[in-house]
């Protein structure tokens, strides 16, 4: 009897063609640019929820954190990836939610087309790989997370802890590239490693998937070793790239650490209650009916 191989690059490969046709039904049919970015979001949204474990919710919106000023929104995130199970949005509205960062574990840029921009420009087009990596490292200096614990005192108690995290997971899912250096592999690569570089730590896409082209990704290092020619190092396929991206996707969100089960976030430290509260007690000199 012939034996019974899984053919996992073949479906790896109509996945990919059905998303690069998903791109084509929305501009036939959708010239205005912010409907046609939302379509495409909610494409990705349907495809990452169909492989990803219901412990990981999906919303678009902002991630709430801590500045030495007080609480502070980030940009707007095409899709965030949470902590469905012990947390769920601090504010939810019409089309977006507010998550506190300690329920967040990444997120994802849904970009139609990616490309490259010269350093010249006078501004990193909105599309490009470099302005991804900007905000990329934005967003990963937000660290300061902040539970309520119980005390080791005190079976009712609790107490603030202070924690300075992992950065959040960061990819970039696009379904074409344009451009010369985008659609070289090597080269896009090298802009990858270059200007992640010049940004310096902590930037770092974990991947960047491009639909029936490639699959890229930053090097990880352990800071408590590496030297600093070892960082920003970008490896990059393309074969099969969307099982790798998904891939990369799964095992970063899987190994990026869970506070202990007795935590819980602190969100009054982002509300700012400031609640004075009062207090009665029972009258133990009101006789029982």
């Amino acid at each position: 009897m012939p034996e019974n191989l899984p053919r996992f690059a073949d479906l790896n490969q109509i996945e990919e063609d059905l998303l690069v046709a998903k791109l084509r039904a929305a501009r036939a049919t959708i010239s205005h640019p912010g409907e046609k970015g939302r379509s495409l979001e909610h494409v990705v949204a349907t495809f990452l929820r169909s492989f990803l474990p219901n412990e990981y919710g999906l919303s678009t919106g902002f991630v709430v954190y801590h500045t030495p000023d007080g609480p502070r929104l980030s940009t707007q995130l095409d899709i965030i990836i949470y902590d469905a199970v012990r947390s769920s949005p601090l504010i939810t509205l019409e089309t977006c939610d507010v998550l506190p960062l300690e329920a967040v574990y990444g997120y994802v840029e849904v970009k139609a087309t990616l490309t490259s921009s010269s350093d010249t420009a006078s501004e990193f087009a909105e599309n490009s790989i470099e302005r991804c990596l900007q905000k990329n490292c934005e967003l990963r200096r937000m660290k300061d997370r902040r539970y309520r614990v119980p005390s080791s005192e005190s079976a009712v108690e609790n107490r603030l802890y202070r924690h300075q995290w992992l950065s959040i997971r960061s990819f970039v899912f696009a379904f074409e590239p344009t451009g010369k250096t985008a659609q070289s592999h090597s080269d896009f690569a090298q802009r990858i490693a270059d200007v992640s570089a010049r940004l310096g730590t902590p930037t770092h896409l974990h991947g960047v998937f491009i639909a029936n082209h490639g699959c890229f990704m930053t090097r990880p290092v352990d800071s408590k070793s590496a030297r600093p020619e070892d960082y920003f190092h970008v490896n990059y396929t393309d074969t099969n790239p969307l099982m790798a991206f998904k891939t990369i996707l799964l095992q970063g969100l899987a190994m990026f650490p869970r506070p202990q089960e007795e935590w819980a976030p602190a969100l009054d430290q982002y509300l700012e209650l400031g609640n004075s509260w009062q207090t009665k007690a029972p009258d133990l000199r009101v006789s029982p009916d």
